[in-house]
């Protein structure tokens, strides 16, 4: 996958961002209806996205923290918070930049929008510091093709236990190192801290195996199955789910253990 200026994009690009729009009106959506019991949560959605980039991609596509803030602002009598972390400070200061562009064009209020230059692991140290399990909202990472800093998602998932934590990943990458970490990758999931998941199908021809994680502590989220994205347990998932958790030489062992 190309990156430049530490913002990856490639082929699937389109496709991921289409369905990160529809994953991001899900999750509104469900969120919403749990908001409306006012007594129990803070009234207020928080979405944090730990890799924002520039806002628009090098091939001229619209990224994540735009796609959100058309997602939100579409909505009536909504309120949220935004905070966008980015490591590379001329992104920041772009992505600033095409926020305030299309908030003028679209007129966005973007009344509560926060921005920070660093790495996501120290940034959000800062954001999340105490404890608060009446705040809801989705967190979202996309590392350019690397793994996620676990601990950085285990202490946000700590921190923030009803929140959701949405991951794209590429699973090939995983596998690859698998013989270094010795972790594959129901063990990122499990280290991360969410009961329940649900992964996106890759795509057939995709040799990476790119999929969306959602994580959550709550089981309230259903397939979504217009776009492949289904509840880990499921049967579905588990059809396809065993070729992203392991290379074809342990899918063979399981059905044939290795002679001593």
């Amino acid at each position: 996958m190309p990156v430049q200026d530490g913002v990856g994009y490639g082929e699937l690009t389109a496709l991921k961002l289409q369905h990160l729009h529809r994953i991001f009106g899900m999750h509104l959506a469900v969120t919403r209806a749990v908001l409306r019991k006012p007594y129990r949560f803070l009234q207020q959605y928080h979405y944090v996205d730990l890799t924002a980039g520039k806002g628009l991609l090098p091939n001229g596509l619209v990224g994540s923290p735009l796609i959100f803030l058309e997602q939100a602002e579409s909505l009536s009598d909504f309120s949220y918070r935004a905070d966008f972390v980015e490591s590379i400070s001329d992104n920041l200061i772009t992505l600033k930049s095409n926020v305030k562009a299309e908030a003028l064009k679209h007129g966005w209020e973007c009344s509560n929008l926060h921005f920070h230059n660093g790495q996501y692991e120290h940034t959000i140290l800062n954001l999340f510091q105490e404890i608060d399990t009446r705040e809801l909202g989705l967190i979202f990472v996309d590392p350019s093709g690397e793994a996620p800093n676990l601990d950085a998602l285990k202490y946000a998932s700590e921190k923030r236990p009803r929140m959701e934590i949405l991951i794209y990943i590429s699973t090939t990458n995983l596998k690859r190192v698998q013989h270094i970490t010795g972790q594959r990758l129901s063990d990122y999931m499990q280290q991360v801290g969410k009961k329940h998941w649900l992964i996106r199908k890759p795509i057939s021809w995709d040799s990476h195996k790119w999929t969306f994680l959602l994580g959550s502590n709550t089981n309230i989220f259903k397939d979504y199955k217009k776009i492949d994205f289904l509840r880990l347990d499921s049967e579905e998932a588990q059809e396809f789910y065993p070729k992203l958790e392991l290379t074809e030489k342990q899918r063979a062992e399981l059905v044939q253990p290795r002679l001593l």
